[in-house]
């Protein structure tokens, strides 16, 4: 009798432990409202309500819309996304000698790409878009208008009865190929004569790097990890890390980038384990959630 109580009080902590776990994981940490609907991107969960991220001109990224107790025998309930500016840019613009402001300005959906599906969709960015193309689409007018570095443009994603909403903030940025050197542009003299003198380009400032950091929260502390990344790096550079669980009771159930702007900054998890993000022009920390594991 007396090991058949004490049978029973393990399944009932164990119980207890999944239940927390999971409130831990659909509430960010205990910060948010238990999430009935979620987004996946290569295999990320997003769970936080506003996050932010960067993508490249001419790319494709594709998003899985998920249910919290569907299963693959339940039918798609669907969703709903659009594309606006984002409200934080205090920005002006003047379409057809009118001026707007731009946190009030149209859905911009129209200028991008976004192919729908039952329980995901892709969203494409055009290689030549702007926001004076984005605006212009949006308005079709002649649009005026300075373009600012950072994330000018908000992806709304709902559930399908708007009950849940995920606001996923996004610059837009050209990926560099590589440099050519054009070989007609150096010229050498003939024999005897002194080659001319090729003018030299000023050298350019190194380019503002921000700090990353890390912490932990839950069971553990930063002693039980080991993180391997680099302490700084500049805007718009891809950082990669690593994160290894020296406790052997813990293990990671979540881990969120903040930013002083964003609560949570998009990152990828790579094939071979390490995580990556793209540097914003900010100090970041790498916040690592720990729990018990389950036994």
């Amino acid at each position: 009798m007396k090991i058949a109580k004490i049978i029973t009080g393990v399944i009932i902590l164990l119980v207890v432990a999944l239940a927390v776990g999971l409130i831990f994981k659909f509430t960010n940490g205990f910060n948010e409202d238990f999430k009935t609907f979620y987004l996946e991107r290569d295999g990320k969960q997003i769970l936080t309500s506003e996050t932010e991220t960067s993508f490249m001109r001419g790319e494709s990224y594709r998003y899985e819309v998920k249910y919290t107790f569907d299963n693959d025998k339940s039918e798609p309930k669907g969703y709903n996304v659009k594309i606006v500016p984002n409200g934080k840019i205090k920005l002006t613009f003047k379409a057809d000698g009118k001026q707007y402001s731009y946190a009030d300005a149209k859905e911009l959906t129209g200028a991008f790409d976004i192919k729908k599906e039952a329980s995901a969709f892709t969203l494409a960015t055009p290689k030549g878009l702007s926001l004076k193309t984005v605006l212009e689409k949006a308005y079709e007018k002649e649009v005026e208008v300075d373009e600012p570095q950072g994330a000018l443009y908000t992806l709304v994603v709902s559930s399908y009865n708007a009950k849940v909403t995920y606001k996923i903030n996004f610059g837009v940025s050209t990926k560099v190929e590589g440099i050519e050197l054009d070989k007609d542009g150096i010229v050498f003299g003939g024999e005897g004569e002194i080659p001319p003198s090729v003018p030299q380009e000023p050298p350019k400032e190194e380019a503002q790097k921000y700090g990353i950091e890390y912490d932990t929260l839950g069971s553990g502390s930063v002693l039980s990890v080991k993180f391997d990344c680099v302490s700084e790096a500049a805007a718009g550079e891809e950082v990669r890390f690593t994160v290894e669980v020296l406790d052997e009771r813990l293990e990671v159930v979540n881990l969120m980038i903040e930013t002083e702007e964003v609560y949570e900054y998009d990152y990828r998890r790579n094939d071979d384990g390490s995580y990556s993000f793209v540097m914003p022009d900010c100090f970041v920390t790498v916040m690592i959630y720990l729990m018990p594991k389950e036994v």
